[in-house]
C-alpha cells in the first residue's frame, strides 16, 4: 500500500516588535522608547510585508533633561524576491525642559532591519546596525 505524501505546510506569519531606547552614551541613561512593528507572511511577496512605528515616547528622565522625539519613520530601503530591508529613523532634539523652546541640539538615530524568508518560506525579522550621534546611544534590551 502506498501512502500519499504529507501536504506541505503553509508558510507561517510573524508579527514581532523591536524596542529601542535613545539615550546618553556617557551616562547610559535612557530617555525614551521607540517600538518598530513588523508584519510578514510567507505566502505573501515581500512587497506585501509591512513595518510601522507603534510607540514613540519620552520617559520622565528624558522630559526632565529636555529630550524630545520630534518624529519617526521606517521606510523600505530595498525589496527582492525573498527579502525586504528597512531603516527605522528617530528624529529628536534637546530643548528647554517642559517648554520645548529654544532648542540647542538636534539628533538623528537609525536602526536597520532585515526581513527574509528561510528555505521553508517562513519570514524572519532581524535587527541590524544601530547608529546614534556622538554622545548619544540607541539601546536595546538584549
Amino acid at each position: 500500500m502506498v501512502t500519499p505524501a504529507a501536504p506541505a505546510s503553509a508558510a507561517a506569519c510573524t508579527y514581532p516588535t523591536f524596542s529601542v531606547y535613545p539615550g546618553s552614551a556617557t551616562s547610559a541613561l535612557r530617555y525614551g522608547q521607540v517600538d518598530f512593528h513588523f508584519s510578514a507572511c510567507g505566502e505573501q511577496p515581500p512587497s506585501g510585508w509591512s513595518a510601522s512605528v507603534t510607540k514613540a515616547t519620552v520617559n520622565s528622565t528624558g522630559k526632565n533633561l529636555g529630550f524630545f522625539i520630534d518624529g519617526t519613520s521606517i521606510p523600505t530601503d530595498s525589496t527582492g524576491s525573498n527579502y525586504r530591508y528597512y531603516t527605522g529613523r528617530i528624529y529628536a532634539s534637546t530643548c528647554t525642559p517642559r517648554v520645548g523652546w529654544p532648542c540647542s541640539r538636534s539628533y538623528s538615530f537609525s536602526v536597520e532591519f532585515q526581513v527574509t524568508t528561510d528555505r521553508f518560506g517562513n519570514p524572519q525579522v532581524y535587527m541590524g546596525t544601530r547608529s546614534a550621534p556622538i554622545g548619544m546611544a540607541l539601546f536595546t534590551t538584549s
